[in-house]
């Protein structure tokens, strides 16, 4: 069960290295990041969008 959560944290982590820019370049909230990462239907949106906003500051 570990190695699943794990990898998930890692994917999250992947993703909001590749958005980071983007949430930084039009000043995007962690709301308004997880609102658009849900329409798009990603997984654990809430976890990758904190942790884009803190890559963004």
């Amino acid at each position: 069960m570990h190695n699943i959560e794990f990898r998930e944290i890692m994917r999250d982590a992947e993703i909001a290295h590749a958005i980071s820019p983007v949430v930084r370049q039009h000043r995007l909230t962690q709301e308004a990041t997880e609102k658009v990462l849900l329409e798009l239907g990603i997984p654990r949106a809430a976890n990758i969008a904190g942790i884009s906003v803190s890559l963004a500051l």
